[in-house]
């Protein structure tokens, strides 16, 4: 017994060995790994707007939680940037802001033992808060995986890491709302997150075992540089990567209507549907069921078709939910519309991600990857609150039509400023091409 487990731990201490050379190997495992047990927080806070609004939480209090934490990251991304642009080893730093950022969940699960009054207040202005050292994780996350994943392997882990999330979320959300239907609130919710921060954190220490290559000199500030030259970084980006502009305008364009439709789902499902938080983790479920189906397929085919192709295939069917939720506004329709969306979105998602990521400049990752995500948040913090003011307006079923049209538009500017390849044909190469316009981007 002994000489098995000593054979066994030289084969372990072998493969984990300093100098091996299935350092690209490991990584891969334990991305596998971490992210595994990053779905069971993942899916403890599918459950957050249901939590605040169990509170007693408003409907615009739901919108500040979809919108706040963008605002935040707007002028957090510019710091995390420039402090990580520097480091030679700025994987402690992502471990270390991933840790903070999961650690709020502790306060949240601890509130109402404290807190009587603006309990929904306070659990959103945690979750906000929490933004703050996620802004520094996702500003190092997106280099870290362009650095040790070779790009031949980037579409198997990224669709596979998809997978393993998808398929513990989808295993746990159903059983997790069972379960607080059966329970005392809001004693079930604090075990949920109890749980949930439990596998969280043993997703940070897989991640703090990734090996990541130090910055090359090249790629580090030179001494003496000005601190404040985030604008003349960005401004070389967009000379030299005029892809990479096009891909930060049209993705922004085409989650305008997505930002602005987020937190009126839940509002729509659980106010005026009376959904309970049985079918809330079912239809979370099934959802992530449809995402592992989904990458399944996808990732094949982007091998297949390239992921240029791939992404402008699966653009016009993820755009179809809202139109969806509109036409059959009932919990058991919805179920399969959340299902079938969430097969199609992996298209869009896994190329996109493989895009971003070849697409990033060499040397300015931090900083592009910052850029990127300005922009985003500067529209998932203003849709969401117009959102809200619109549907208290004219109702939330006529808010989802407009955000899907935005959704439609923002989807044909990838056509129109294609970010990789081609511009596809104007019309399809069946009837002849006599009008087809191919014309190859700058």
């Amino acid at each position: 017994m002994k000489s098995a487990l000593a054979a066994y731990w030289g084969r372990f201490s072998r493969w984990f060995a300093a100098g091996s050379e299935r350092v690209t190997e490991r990584n891969i495992t334990f991305l596998y790994i971490e992210v595994a047990f990053a779905s069971i927080l993942a899916a403890a806070s599918s459950f957050d707007s249901a939590y605040v609004l169990r509170l007693g939480g408003s409907n615009r209090l739901v919108g500040l939680l979809a919108s706040l934490p963008a605002l935040i990251a707007i002028f957090a991304y510019l710091p995390s940037a420039r402090i990580l642009q520097k480091k030679r080893h700025y994987a402690p730093w992502v471990v270390g802001s991933l840790f903070l950022a999961r650690t709020g969940y502790v306060v949240i699960l601890l509130l109402p033992f404290f807190l009587k009054r603006f309990l929904p207040e306070a659990t959103v202005g945690i979750l906000i808060l929490m933004t703050l050292p996620a802004v520094f994780f996702s500003t190092g996350w997106s280099p870290l995986l362009s650095d040790v994943i070779p790009e031949r392997s980037r579409a198997t882990v990224l669709a596979w890491r998809s997978i393993l999330s998808s398929a513990t979320v989808a295993s746990l959300t159903y059983l997790a709302g069972s379960l607080l239907d059966r329970g005392v609130f809001p004693r079930n919710y604090q075990w949920l997150y109890a749980i949930g921060y439990l596998g969280g954190i043993v997703s940070v220490l897989f991640v703090g075992l990734i090996r990541v290559p130090e910055q090359s000199v090249s790629s580090l500030p030179l001494t003496g540089q000005r601190q404040d030259s985030f604008l003349a970084s960005v401004r070389a980006m967009v000379r030299e990567n005029k892809r990479f502009a096009r891909l930060i305008l049209n993705t922004f364009l085409f989650n305008l209507g997505a930002w602005m439709l987020g937190p009126l789902y839940m509002i729509f499902f659980v106010r005026q549907l009376n959904a309970t938080d049985s079918w809330v983790g079912l239809h979370t479920t099934l959802a992530h069921i449809g995402v592992v189906v989904g990458y399944w397929i996808w990732r094949r085919l982007a091998r297949r078709w390239g992921d240029a192709k791939t992404l402008l295939i699966a653009l016009p069917l993820t755009v179809t939910y809202p139109f969806m939720v509109s036409a059959f506004p009932r919990l058991t329709p919805i179920l399969v519309a959340g299902f079938l969306i969430n097969v199609f979105a992996p298209g869009v998602n896994l190329s996109h991600s493989l895009i971003f990521l070849d697409l990033l400049p060499q040397g300015r990752k931090h900083d592009a990857t910052a850029l990127y995500s300005m922009v985003m948040n500067i529209g998932a913090f203003a849709c969401p609150l117009v959102g809200v003011a619109i549907a208290n307006a004219i109702g939330i079923l006529p808010t989802l039509l407009i955000g899907g049209v935005l959704r439609v538009l923002g989807a044909a500017m990838f056509y129109i400023l294609p970010v990789k390849g081609e511009r596809p044909p104007l019309f399809p190469t069946h009837l002849g091409g006599m009008l087809r316009r191919r014309q190859p981007a700058p």
